[in-house]
């Protein structure tokens, strides 16, 4: 188990090290990475849907893989202000929480057998602090939804990892299944506070 831990902490923090790289070197990076992450996360989706529910059509399997990843990267993207005036403050802070979140769930499952959800904010006196205080709470309400549909589909589909690129983490499913109700609420939020 020590081991696992060592392999899953270095994966993590190689991990965590590329997307905030990614993330400052602006937009065409982050862009880049953004769809390398549909890209990878499309095929594991159709992988785990076609031993799911092998009935599928090829091409529907291949249309809803895309969807379910292109939504939530989309909404990454616009938190980023891509397209627009790049900002890559919001894009870290959003990043940062989802890390401090799940990170939070996995200790305290660890640490006495149930998962919580419940990341401590400081409340903001400023608009800007609001942002924060919202995406946190979206990301404690709807990030575990994301996590329950990947993990639905990875039962149906009889396998216990999404894929095998992060090792000890699973696949890209694996890592990013919290943004995919959580980011495209949180940018929609973002785009009126």
């Amino acid at each position: 188990m020590g081991g696992d831990l060592g392999v899953r902490a270095a994966t993590g923090a190689a991990l965590v090290a590329l997307i905030l790289a990614s993330i400052w070197w602006g937009p065409t990076s982050y862009g880049g990475l953004l769809l390398l992450l549909v890209v990878l996360g499309a095929r594991e989706f159709e992988s785990a849907w076609r031993k799911a529910k092998p009935s599928t059509h090829p091409l529907s399997r291949w249309v809803l893989a895309v969807v379910v990843l292109t939504v939530p990267a989309v909404s990454l993207a616009h938190m980023a202000g891509i397209g627009q005036v790049y900002d890559s403050l919001i894009p870290i802070g959003w990043f940062v929480l989802m890390w401090t979140n799940d990170t939070g769930a996995y200790l305290a499952g660890r640490t006495f057998g149930r998962h919580k959800l419940a990341p401590r904010i400081s409340p903001g006196k400023t608009w800007e602090g609001l942002d924060g205080i919202l995406c946190a709470v979206l990301v404690s309400l709807l990030g575990p939804p994301g996590d329950l549909a990947e993990s639905w589909l990875k039962r149906k589909a009889g396998i216990k990892d999404s894929g095998h690129i992060l090792p000890g983490h699973g696949g890209v499913l694996d890592r990013f299944d919290s943004h995919f109700f959580a980011a495209p609420i949180a940018a929609f939020v973002l785009m009126f506070f």
